[in-house]
C-alpha cells in the first residue's frame, strides 16, 4: 500500500477525495442539466416547426378549396343554367337540360377532387338567394339559415362551422353572380378525414402527442398517442403548443409529451451515490453512462428532425409547383370565362364588362359610344346545307373580317350563335356610324369559300348610341336588338338606328301576344263571314271566313297584326284549328238555308306539318257533317315557293277528297302559271290592290282583264275581292268574272248577321 506523503493525512486525503469527488459530480449534474435543456430547446423548436407546417399547410388546403369553389361558381354551366332560367324556360325546353348538366358538374367535383385518394369534399350544393335548394345531391341534404345569408350577403364567400354531435361539419360558401347580381350560392361540406390527413403526415403511434382543430363553433378531434395516464385531462406536464390557421375561423391546438426529465438532483440515485463515497467511480461510470444515453437520445432527435426538415423541404416544393400549375390553371379558366371557344372574340359578359367601363370613360370625357348588334342573315341554311363544321368556319371568318374591320380599341364580341357586337367608343357623329354600318354590310359581300363551295351571305345591324339612347349595357344592348329586329322585319341586308317608338312597338307585340293567349283560352275570337256574290244573278254562294278579335285592353286588334305573331310564337295552328272548326260548323248548319260554300284561310306555317293539317281538315269535315264540295281551302302563292313532295301530294290528296283549292292574292307574290297548272285550283282571288283602282288606273284594268282571259284558258272561275263600287263590279262582269266579294254587297258579319242575310237572300 503506498503511503500518503506526511503533509497529507489520512483525514485529508479523504476530504479533498470527498471535495474531488463532490466536485466530479457537481459538473457531472451541471453538464447533464445542460444536456437536457439542450434537449427540451431542440425537441420545442421541432414541435414548433411541426405545428407551423400543419398550420400552413391546411390554410393552403383551404385557400386552394376555395379557389376550386370560385372557379365553379364561374363555369359556363352555371351561367347558362341561370340565364335559362331567367328568359323564363321551362324544365321540358332548356332548363331541364341545364339542370342535368349542373347536377352533373357538382358531382364531378366531388368524384375528381381528391388528394391520395381521399376525396376533398363531402357533397357540393347550390341554394338560391332565399336559402332553398337548388342541387342538394346528398342523402343529408345541406340547409343554410337565414343568418348564414346574410353573413354570405356582406361575403363574397367565407367558412362555416357547424357543430354536429361530438365533432364539426366545415363548409365553404360562394356566393354566384349573373350580370353582376347576387343571385345564388354555393355551399361544399369538406371532408373531415382529408382536414385529419392534412394533419398527421408526421404522426406516428410512439410520437406521444394529440391533436385537435378548434373553433368558436366546435373542435374536430384529429389524434391522439398519448398514454391513458399522461393523456388523463390533459396533465399539465405536457407541452401545449397553439397555432391560428391564418384566413380561417381554426386554431391548431397540440399536445406533447416532453423529454424523460426526471429531477437529478433529488434523484434517490444521487443521494445514494452522496451517501456510499465507497463507489464513486461506479456511480461516475453510471452518470456518464447516463450522460452519453442522454447525448444519443438527443443526437437522434436532431437527426430525425433534419430528416423531417429535408421531407418538409420536399413537401414544400412540391406545394410550390401544384401552386404554380394552379395559377397557370387559373389564367386558362379566367380566359375561357371571358372569351369564346370558337372565335376567340369575347363572349357576352366580359363584353358588357367593357361596355360598363367604357361609359364610366364616357362620363367623364363626355363622348359617345356606338353599339352594333350584328346578325349574319340565314344563317341556319349554311348549317342545315353544308353542316356545322362549315358554319363554324364561316363564323371564325365573319370574326376575322370584323376584327380586321375596327380600331385596336374597339370591341368585337360574340354573343352566341350568329350574332356579334361591336363596342365602338369617342364616336363623333352619326354620320360616322353610318359609314362604319354601311362598310361592313360591304365587308359581307365578298364571297365565304368553305369545302370547296363559294357561297354570300349579308348582314342585318341594329345601331344604339351612347348616352341618347340609354345608360347602362343592358338598355343600350335592348336598343340595338330592337333596332336590328326591325331591320330583319324590313327584309334584312341593311342597318337601321334605335327609335324610341320600335319600344312601343315591341311593347304592343307583348301585350298582343299576352291578351292572344288570354283570348284562345277564354274563347274570346269570333269568325265573321263575307259573301261572296255571283255578279250576273247577284246571288250569294258562298262566303270566306274571318277572323275578328277586339280585346277588353287592346280594344280591335287588326288580323293581319295578330295572325302574324301567331304564326311567329306557334299560336297560328290553334287559330287555325279554332277558324276551321268555327266556319264548318256554321256552314253545316246553313246547308238548309242555301247549298253555300266556306271559304278558309290556311297560314303557310300550318303547312309545315302537312299530314297532321289533311288529317285536321278530314276530322272537322266529319265531325261537323260539312259536305266535302262545299270547304274551300284559300292558299297564297307564297306557300307554292319552293314546295316540297310532302306539301305537293297534301293538296293533290285535297282536291281528290272533293274539297276546293283556291290561290289567294293572285298577282301580289311571286306569280307563276306553273303554279296553275301544277296544282287543281278550281278559283283564282284577284286581290283587292288591283280591283280598287280599276276607275283611275288603266294599267290595273289591263292586268285584271289579262288575269282573267287566263283564268279563262285554264278553266278556273274568278273571284274579284274588295269590291266597293257598282262601277267596278260592271267592269268586271263585262269581263265575264263569275264571283265578287267586297263591301258593295256588305260587310264582313258575325255568324248570327250572316245567316240573317242568307234568309233573306233565298226568300
Amino acid at each position: 500500500m503506498t503511503k500518503l506523503p506526511k503533509f497529507i493525512s489520512s483525514k485529508t486525503a479523504i476530504i479533498i477525495a470527498a471535495v474531488v469527488l463532490a466536485a466530479y459530480l457537481i459538473l457531472v449534474l451541471t453538464v447533464v442539466n445542460l444536456g437536457q435543456n439542450k434537449l427540451k430547446e431542440s425537441q420545442h423548436s421541432e414541435l414548433e416547426l411541426k405545428v407551423a407546417h400543419y398550420a400552413y399547410a391546411l390554410s393552403y388546403f383551404f385557400d386552394v378549396s376555395q379557389d376550386n369553389i370560385r372557379v365553379l361558381s364561374v363555369d359556363q354551366t352555371i351561367n347558362t343554367f341561370f340565364h335559362n332560367r331567367n328568359a323564363g324556360m321551362s324544365m321540358a325546353y332548356g332548363l331541364g337540360t341545364s339542370l342535368f348538366k349542373l347536377k352533373k358538374l357538382l358531382k364531378q367535383l366531388v368524384v375528381q377532387r381528391r388528394i391520395d385518394n381521399i376525396p376533398i369534399f363531402k357533397q357540393v350544393s347550390l341554394f338560391n338567394l332565399d336559402g332553398n335548394a337548388i342541387v342538394n345531391n346528398s342523402d343529408t341534404p345541406l340547409t343554410l339559415t337565414v343568418k348564414e345569408i346574410n353573413k354570405l350577403r356582406q361575403k363574397e364567400r367565407y367558412i362555416q362551422v357547424t357543430p354536429t354531435g361530438n365533432t364539426i361539419s366545415i363548409r365553404l360558401l360562394q356566393l354566384i353572380y349573373l350580370n353582376g347580381e347576387p343571385i345564388a350560392y354555393l355551399v361544399a361540406e369538406i371532408s373531415n378525414a382529408m382536414i385529419i390527413q392534412q394533419l398527421t403526415a408526421q404522426e406516428h403511434l410512439g410520437s406521444g402527442s394529440r391533436i385537435e382543430l378548434t373553433s368558436d363553433r366546435g373542435n374536430l378531434f384529429i389524434w391522439d398517442s398519448l398514454n391513458k395516464a399522461t393523456n388523463h385531462h390533459l396533465n399539465k406536464q405536457l407541452l401545449q403548443l397553439n397555432q391560428a390557421i391564418s384566413m380561417t375561423p381554426f386554431t391548431l391546438r397540440g399536445w406533447y409529451e416532453p423529454v424523460n426529465n426526471k429531477d437529478l438532483f433529488t434523484s434517490h440515485w444521487f443521494v445514494l451515490v452522496l451517501s456510499l463515497m465507497a463507489i464513486p467511480v461506479t456511480l461516475g461510470l453510471y452518470f456518464l453512462l447516463r450522460i452519453e444515453h442522454n447525448n444519443t437520445v438527443l443526437q437522434t432527435q436532431v437527426s430525425l428532425s433534419e430528416l423531417q426538415q429535408q421531407q418538409l423541404s420536399i413537401h414544400n416544393y412540391q406545394l410550390e409547383k401544384e401552386v404554380s400549375k394552379r395559377k397557370a390553371s387559373e389564367k386558362v379558366l379566367e380566359y375561357q370565362a371571358t372569351h369564346d371557344s370558337l372565335t376567340d372574340l369575347a363572349n357576352r359578359n366580359y363584353s358588357l364588362k367593357k361596355l360598363a367601363d367604357a361609359i364610366e370613360l364616357s362620363k367623364r370625357h363626355h363622348s359617345k359610344i356606338l353599339l352594333m348588334f350584328i346578325d349574319l342573315d340565314n344563317f341556319k341554311h349554311i348549317n342545315d346545307t353544308l353542316g356545322h363544321s362549315a358554319g363554324d368556319q364561316v363564323l371564325i371568318e365573319s370574326s376575322e373580317r370584323l376584327l380586321a374591320s375596327v380600331r385596336k380599341t374597339d370591341t368585337v364580341a360574340r354573343l352566341g350563335g350568329d350574332e356579334f357586337l361591336l363596342i365602338l367608343p369617342d364616336l363623333k357623329n352619326n354620320q360616322q356610324a353610318t359609314v362604319l354600318a354601311a362598310d361592313i354590310l360591304q365587308l359581307f359581300e365578298q364571297p365565304f369559300h368553305v369545302q370547296g363551295h363559294e357561297f354570300f351571305t349579308s348582314t342585318s345591324i341594329g345601331l344604339s348610341i351612347y348616352p341618347q339612347d340609354g345608360d347602362n349595357p343592358d338598355t343600350l344592348l335592348k336598343c340595338a336588338d330592337m333596332a336590328l329586329y326591325r331591320v330583319k322585319d324590313n327584309g334584312r341586308n341593311s342597318f337601321s338606328f334605335y327609335n324610341p317608338i320600335m319600344n312601343n312597338n315591341i311593347l304592343r307585340n307583348v301585350s298582343i301576344n299576352r291578351r292572344l293567349r288570354y283570348a284562345i283560352e277564354n274563347n274570346k275570337l269570333e269568325m265573321y263571314y263575307q259573301p261572296l256574290v255571283d255578279l250576273h244573278s247577284g246571288k250569294i254562294l258562298g262566303a270566306e271566313a274571318l277572323m275578328r278579335w277586339t280585346d277588353e285592353e287592346l280594344g280591335f286588334v287588326p288580323p293581319d297584326e295578330f295572325i302574324l305573331l301567331a304564326e311567329r310564337n306557334g299560336l297560328i295552328h290553334q287559330l287555325g284549328d279554332f277558324a276551321l272548326t268555327e266556319a264548318c260548323q256554321h256552314a253545316a248548319k246553313w246547308q238548309t238555308i242555301a247549298p253555300i260554300q266556306i271559304a278558309v284561310n290556311f297560314s303557310s306555317v300550318q303547312f309545315r306539318d302537312s299530314h297532321g293539317l289533311l288529317a285536321k281538315i278530314i276530322a272537322v269535315l266529319d265531325a261537323t257533317g260539312l259536305p266535302h264540295d262545299k270547304l274551300d281551302v284559300e292558299v297564297t302563292e307564297s306557300l307554292l315557293i319552293n314546295q316540297e313532295d310532302e306539301l305537293s301530294s297534301m293538296l293533290a290528296e285535297v282536291r281528290r277528297l272533293g274539297i276546293h283549292l283556291s290561290i289567294d292574292d293572285f298577282g301580289t307574290g311571286y306569280s307563276a302559271l306553273s303554279y296553275l297548272q301544277k296544282y287543281a285550283f278550281s278559283k283564282l282571288k284577284i286581290d283587292r290592290a288591283f280591283v280598287m283602282n280599276l276607275a283611275d288606273n288603266e294599267s290595273d284594268r289591263s292586268l285584271v282583264t289579262a288575269i282573267i282571259a287566263m283564268a279563262k284558258a285554264l278553266k278556273l272561275k274568278v273571284v274579284a275581292e274588295g269590291i266597293e263600287e257598282q262601277l267596278q263590279a260592271d267592269f268586271l262582269k263585262d269581263l265575264d268574272c263569275e264571283y265578287g266579294q267586297g263591301y258593295l254587297f256588305s260587310r264582313p258579319l258575325p255568324a248570327d248577321a250572316f245567316e240573317k242575310l242568307l234568309i233573306a237572300d233565298n226568300s
